[in-house]
């Protein structure tokens, strides 16, 4: 009943962000919902554990939202280089500037890495079960 419930207010999101897409409201709805309807019936079957989708979903959207892009703001606002680590090795420098630079690049590095390793850790997972219980749309 959720899901439902929230695949409707999606179609009626898109339906309000694409009104002038067509003339006729009622083909315009069809075609949402059918887009919206395929769309989540091709993902249910091509992960069809929800663990899985759950570890997907965190591995892309958890370090990003949590990690990266508070870095990346720090270095925005600060108006430091975003990927050049040209003067944060400086020796013998221990301003508070000098410390949140370097922290701020540590962060940015170690960021992109969890999130790969995390990324690789859910794809295994997947595969792993593909493997064990067979392929996506495979009625066994």
């Amino acid at each position: 009943v959720a899901f439902a419930s929230k695949k409707r207010n999606l179609v009626s999101r898109l339906k309000h962000l694409y009104h002038e897409a067509s003339k006729n409201k009622r083909s315009r709805w069809i075609g949402l919902t059918l887009i919206v309807a395929i769309s989540s019936f091709l993902l249910a079957n091509a992960i069809p554990f929800f663990k899985d989708l759950v570890a997907l979903i965190g591995s892309l959207t958890t370090i990003p939202l949590t990690l990266l892009l508070p870095a990346l703001f720090h270095r925005k606002v600060h108006q430091i280089p975003l990927w050049k680590p040209s003067s944060i090795f400086r020796m013998y420098s221990t301003s508070p500037e000098q410390k949140n630079n370097i922290a701020s690049y540590a962060l940015l590095v170690f960021s992109v890495i969890f999130l790969i390793v995390g990324l690789i850790g859910s794809l295994g997972s997947i595969e792993l079960d593909w493997s064990e219980r067979g392929p996506p749309f495979a009625c066994s």
